[in-house]
Parts: C-alpha cells; sequence; structure tokens
C-alpha cells in the first residue's frame, strides 16, 4: 500500500492526485514517484473553455480543468498494487 501526505487528493482519473497546498496535479508513476504535470492553456487549437492539465485514461487523451479541480477537497483514497509472478 502507498501513503501519500494528507494534502494529496485522487482525481477521476486513476493514477493522477491533485495537492490542494500548491495547487497543482501530479502523476504517480510506478515507483511510487510523484510526478508535477504541466498545465495546458486554452487556445484556438483545444478549444478549451480555461487552463487544464491534460491526462491520459486507458490510452485515451482527456482534460482535467483547474476550474474543476480547485473544487476537490482532501480525501483519503487507496492505491492497488498488483502482484504478478511469472510462472
Amino acid at each position: 500500500m502507498v501513503t501519500l501526505p494528507p494534502e494529496y487528493t485522487a482525481t477521476k482519473y486513476f493514477g493522477y492526485f491533485w495537492n490542494t497546498k500548491e495547487q497543482r496535479l501530479y502523476s504517480i508513476k510506478i515507483g511510487g514517484i510523484l510526478r508535477p504535470m504541466k498545465m495546458t492553456k486554452p487556445n484556438r487549437w483545444n478549444e478549451l473553455p480555461g487552463p487544464a492539465y491534460r491526462v491520459s485514461d486507458k490510452g485515451w487523451k482527456r482534460y482535467l480543468l483547474l476550474s474543476d479541480l480547485k473544487k476537490l477537497t482532501t480525501q483519503d483514497s487507496i492505491i492497488p498494487v498488483e502482484i504478478r509472478i511469472n510462472g
């Protein structure tokens, strides 16, 4: 089981966590390392309604809007660990 500091809360997409203190999105990697994500600003090509983070959900590009992320509150979440045995 992986334990994150209390200011991190899970988003609706697996592997992405919102830091309520820094107001920044992080992705978790295989070794349990949190990596900060880059924000995407709206422009005429992406047609976003506001600043957002581009994430991947099962191979599909998705956007998490900054306004939606700021509404998240801190709560505990569990990251399942899958164990594979070759043989």
